[in-house]
């Protein structure tokens, strides 16, 4: 604690800690609190495996003991829901005959004992026995697993506060821990951990003749506990009792395991996860949430970086996946896939941009006053110094409240250190601006962005105007591919914005409709460009895509991903004819060329894309793509709301009782006021959250199954619709 007097001769005490690393500042006088300061996450107090590898929590202390789950993450599908179901213990309790004597002893079967040492490990907060009859051991500063004799076997190393909650999931392949640095971490119950080599704990020259000497040489220098077993079971079979030291060590020597994989969620549900190498998968937001420290040496600073500096090396959704599946790390995986693995210690620096706000005051763009940027001009001219770190300059991307506005590619350099100057024009809007550039070198490592905020004071700028690009495809060239309810569903979805509740924020709706057989390239393209040319910064932008969509999984990058396409009506082969979808087809990379030449500053774009996949039943299946990584690298990079059909491995789903797809049928609901929290508006944000809770309630009830739609959405939140009052 601290205290700090006031102005006025008062005090304030500052205080942290507690379970939830939190900061209260308070009155010493009376004991009341004035302020909290709190970080995202919060403590975890209990958790416990479902049947699968769905993970129920408890973040909440009631009366001093963990309160009800109230939310779940399935590492097997890397989704959170807020609703979790009733929670079923499992039939065999891997606790019997466990039973905690003492706040640091616990007592096992057969009159044996773990004693904690208090001033090494503290008190024991939870203990779990294993499927193979061994017990871990959670306590305040260790976490430590035991055979049913008290021998220490292993530590689990990667905690940096108590440990409070234990769990094994129902295959007994994984061990799960919380606690209270508010993490969940993930342990492989049957890794091998590491352990000093024999000759390392026993580093006398007599100890080194000794093992020179023996048969098996060879395992005194390997660093298991297993060589450890091994080296004493041939001593002891040979009668000599060299062995009784060395055994007496390895009664107190562990294994030390490190993570299998870490979860840190947030309270509203934002989530990262994450291996010891870096490898991740996230929400929308959650990439924020984790870097690393990098020692530079003894004479500087130690650099600090962000996941998401390298998102697209390190982001692998789809091998995590496999790799909580098959029990393998994503490095093992990666390796037999033939991929080099990411080292962080043998990359460039990121490159780097600076705003040269100076110049914006000396030309008198704007005016500086109490710390800020003001302007009553329509547009500024930003002056950016480029940072060569080593790696080159690919990319500059220039961003306006989060939407990418410029992407420059290629800006040759001389090397680690060389400058180079830009210029951009941009645009204001009412009220505050913030400019963001992110530099990207050719290793794909991004810089941490740089912002510059500017606050315009000219003549207010008219309201927005609303701009939609409709397509949606019932009627393909090839009648294999055709669709019941994609048309429906994007006319559908035109009707319920264009209702007269929308003129309340928005001063026009203009609108392009595409529909079936005109729903080619040409006119997709055409549909952009007619936007483009008329949408302003403070404009919205929304372009909703009912269709097939496509991987060209002939042209992957070296990261292995394949490019996103989205499939016109006279595409006639979705899989197998790489030229005629790069010919035909609509990619990523175009609609992000086009998201960026349209001015307004708040887009959306949502997708229900699919493949034909044949009725069963009254159920219309559309494939997706099978990567969502494709769609999230697109909806980040260009700074746009996305909200897809469907993730991994799913299907979009169309149900004749819903005469919709489920998709557009959960977002007429949203739009017609079920995802509003109380303010009569609909904002992207809440249109996501709704999504999210909705589609796989839906797909469960008539499906059978649950389909989680893919939403990525990173600060640009902004009202779509209005809600009449009745």
């Amino acid at each position: 604690a601290t205290f700090s007097p006031n102005e006025n001769g008062s005090y304030v005490v500052a205080s942290a800690g507690g379970s939830n690393n939190e900061i209260l500042l308070w009155n010493p006088i009376n004991g009341k609190t004035i302020r909290k300061i709190k970080g995202k996450g919060s403590a975890v107090q209990d958790i416990s495996f479902g049947a699968g590898m769905e993970l129920f929590i408890s973040r909440e202390l009631v009366q001093n003991k963990p309160g009800p789950f109230s939310k779940t993450f399935d590492f097997s599908t890397f989704i959170v829901s807020k609703t979790p179901g009733k929670y079923i213990a499992p039939l065999k309790d891997l606790n019997a005959g466990l039973r905690l004597s003492s706040e640091v002893s616990l007592e096992l079967p057969k009159g044996k004992f773990i004693k904690n040492d208090p001033d090494v490990d503290g008190r024991i907060l939870d203990f779990q026995g294993t499927p193979e009859g061994n017990v871990v051991v959670a306590s305040d500063y260790s976490l430590k697993m035991y055979d049913r004799t008290g021998l220490l076997m292993k530590e689990f190393v990667g905690h940096s506060g108590g440990v409070r909650a234990l769990t094994i999931s129902a295959d007994g392949r994984y061990l799960a821990s919380g606690g209270d640095d508010q993490t969940i971490i993930l342990w492989k119950l049957s890794e091998s951990g590491a352990a000093p080599s024999l000759r390392k704990a026993f580093p006398d020259d007599n100890w080194a003749r000794f093992f020179s000497s023996l048969p098996i040489d060879s395992l005194t220098k390997e660093p298991s506990k297993k060589a450890w077993q091994e080296v004493i079971d041939f001593l002891k079979a040979n009668g000599d009792k060299t062995y009784k030291g060395i055994e007496e060590v390895y009664k107190n020597l562990g294994e030390l395991a490190i993570p299998f994989a870490t979860l840190f969620m947030t309270d509203d549900n934002e989530w990262v996860c994450w291996t010891p190498r870096g490898y991740f998968s996230c929400s929308s937001s959650g990439g924020q949430f984790f870097g690393w420290h990098i020692n530079r040496g003894i004479n500087a600073l130690a650099d600090f970086y962000a996941a998401e500096q390298y998102f697209e090396i390190l982001f692998r959704p789809k091998h995590m996946e496999k790799s909580i599946a098959q029990c393998k790390r994503v490095e093992e995986i990666l390796r037999e896939e033939g991929e080099r693995i990411f080292d962080l210690g043998k990359l460039h620096r990121p490159s780097a941009g600076l705003f040269a706000s100076y110049d914006l005051i000396t030309s008198k763009q704007v005016v500086y006053r109490e710390g800020k940027l003001f302007t009553d001009k329509k547009s500024l001219t930003l002056n950016l110094e480029l940072t060569d770190g080593g790696g080159g300059i690919k990319e500059v991307n220039l961003y306006h409240n989060d939407k990418l506005i410029s992407s420059e590619r290629d800006i040759p350099t001389k090397g680690a250190g060389e400058k180079v100057e830009r210029n951009y024009t941009v645009d204001l809007t009412n009220d505050v601006n913030e400019y963001k550039v992110v530099v990207i070198n050719y290793q794909k490592i991004e810089s941490r962005p740089e912002a510059l905020e500017v606050e315009y004071t000219g003549e207010v700028l008219a309201t927005s105007s609303l701009h939609l690009l409709i397509v949606g495809i019932n009627k393909y060239m090839n009648a294999a591919y055709n669709l019941n309810y994609a048309q429906p569903d994007a006319k559908a979805f035109v009707e319920k914005l264009t209702d007269g509740s929308n003129k309340n924020i928005f001063k026009s709706i203009e609108k392009v409709e595409i529909y079936d057989e005109e729903a080619t390239k040409e006119n997709i393209v055409k549909g952009f460009k007619t936007i483009s040319a008329k949408a302003k910064p403070e404009d919205v932008f929304v372009f909703f895509y009912a269709g097939h969509g496509s991987l060209d999984d002939e042209h992957k990058d070296k990261e292995g991903d394949s490019p996103f396409y989205f499939v016109p009506s006279d595409l006639t082969k979705l899989y197998g004819d790489p030229e005629q979808l790069q010919k035909k087809g609509f990619s990523g990379a175009e609609l992000r060329e086009y998201l960026t030449q349209i001015k307004s500053t708040k887009q959306i774009v949502l997708m229900d894309a699919c493949h034909s996949g044949g009725a069963l039943k009254g159920m219309n299946v559309r494939a997706v793509a099978s990567d969502e990584k494709a769609i999230v690298q697109l909806a980040r990079s260009s700074g746009v709301v996305w909200i897809a059909s469907s993730g991994t491995k799913q299907f979009a789903t169309e149900f004749d009782v819903l005469k919709h797809g489920v998709f557009t049928y959960a977002l007429l609901e949203a739009l017609d006021g079920k995802a509003d929290n109380g303010d009569n508006k609909i904002t992207v944000n809440e249109l996501k959250l709704y999504m999210e809770d909705r589609v796989p309630e839906l797909t469960k009830k008539y499906g059978g199954q649950s389909q989680y739609p893919t939403g990525y959405i990173h600060g640009n939140d902004f009202p779509i619709a209005v809600i009449e009052k009745h």
